[in-house]
């Protein structure tokens, strides 16, 4: 086995556990910053396919828990927020509220993998973008984020 002399500091960054860079926008050549996308979910299979869809078109940041995305969002305002529903702890429609109490315009998109948990309809007039049931096709997640960041 060789060993590799790398002229920084490497360390493997696993995106579901936040280790991944700084918090803020990423600017590429001048260009426009990139739009935020915060992805809660306890299910770290989740928060990784959601991560892998999303990354090159977003700076994302991920957390586990409702606890965790409040952290993110003291330092960060995102463009739009998706989270599960049912979580240990705080769930996400309570993260929702919360959302609606510090800025009504930023779209929470809630996701579920239990359809008839709660009514599409109580959780729109509660204030959410959209609701998508797990499973969903990532063209349906696709299309639910980009309305939510462009606002059409």
């Amino acid at each position: 086995m060789c060993a590799l002399a790398v002229p920084f500091d490497f360390t493997p960054v696993d995106p579901c556990e936040n280790s991944y860079g700084a918090i803020g926008r990423v600017r590429y050549n001048d260009a426009a910053p990139m739009p935020t996308l915060l992805i809660v979910d306890d299910d770290a299979t989740v928060r990784g396919m959601l991560y892998d869809l999303f990354s090159d078109r977003y700076e994302c940041n991920t957390a586990s828990s409702a606890d965790e995305a409040f952290q993110y969002m003291e330092v960060e305002h995102y463009d739009a927020i998706i989270t599960d529903i049912a979580m240990p702890g705080i769930t996400g429609v309570e993260l929702l509220k919360r959302v609606q109490l510090r800025d009504e315009a930023t779209p929470v998109i809630l996701i579920s993998g239990k359809g008839s948990e709660h009514d599409n309809q109580s959780l729109l007039a509660l204030g959410a973008f959209a609701y998508v049931t797990k499973p969903f096709s990532l063209d349906e997640i696709e299309q639910v984020v980009e309305r939510a960041v462009t606002g059409k």
